[in-house]
């Protein structure tokens, strides 16, 4: 870890928010919110702090650049891989506060 002082001002925060829900033989059965990530917009830059899309991970992966809302990891990994039963599906807001 290393402190890298920023002498801008912070113009917008983009926050990603995720629904998460899971029907079994067409019942729901789950249904969970979370923030996928967070982005702040400083000096005509972003810098994101996103969220592992494997469930209950804490790890956060951080990058800096441009448009990276349009960098943001899918969550397919928690659409595959399920019986023939169950039937997730997830679904993103964006809420921006400048």
């Amino acid at each position: 870890m290393i402190s890298t002082p920023v002498d801008e001002e912070i113009t917008s925060v983009k926050i990603v928010n995720e629904q998460q829900t899971m029907a079994i033989n067409g019942e729901p059965a789950y249904e969970v919110w979370l923030t996928r990530a967070i982005i702040f917009e400083v000096g005509g830059r972003e810098t994101s702090f996103e969220k592992d899309t494997v469930p209950f991970s804490e790890e956060i992966t951080i990058q800096r650049g441009y448009d990276l809302i349009d960098q943001i990891s899918g969550n397919d990994d928690f659409l595959e891989a399920w019986d023939e039963e169950y039937s997730p599906a997830y679904k993103r807001e964006v809420v921006v506060v400048k």
